[in-house]
């Protein structure tokens, strides 16, 4: 059967279908990506959310990786013993610690970026922008439905 003979629904739900398949593709084109760096794919997305967050508790990683809190808490361990991470207390909580990138990190992981924003510009090109768009919103709304107990 074709992609044009296919209900909406049937593609939505083939579409879902690639998920899995999609998830080890880019966990290995990830890999393939952080080959050298020393960073692994776990350690590779604690970092971005500390780019973005600047400075997080551990729960606040778990939270925005949607994670265990026992793996990001062995990654955390890995990126301090690297240089890559340092750990403060925090003074709200006795046994709570933020969690910062060193500038190592900030360089290594601003790398990284660059060269997958130019292999996303380079896939981009395929698709119109509205086509982007459209994904986007697909992923988003997908996302929020999975969520829903």
């Amino acid at each position: 059967m074709s992609d044009a003979n296919l209900t909406t629904v049937e593609k939505l739900y083939l579409g879902v279908q690639l998920t899995r398949p999609l998830l080890r593709n880019i966990t290995a084109r990830v890999e393939t990506d952080l080959s050298g760096t020393g960073i692994s794919v776990g350690q590779r997305a604690i970092l971005e959310v500390l780019l973005v967050l600047d400075q997080a508790t551990a729960p606040d990683i778990t939270s925005a990786l949607q994670l265990k809190r026992q793996y990001v808490a062995r990654e955390l361990q890995e990126l301090i013993r690297n240089g890559l991470v340092e750990s403060t207390p925090n003074p709200s909580h006795k046994t709570s610690h933020f969690y910062s990138m060193t500038g190592k990190a900030r360089g290594t992981i601003l790398g990284i970026r660059k060269l997958e924003t130019q292999n996303f510009a380079e896939f981009a090109r395929r698709f119109e922008p509205e086509d982007i768009d459209a994904f986007y919103r697909v992923q988003v709304a997908l996302n929020e439905e999975m969520q829903k107990k």
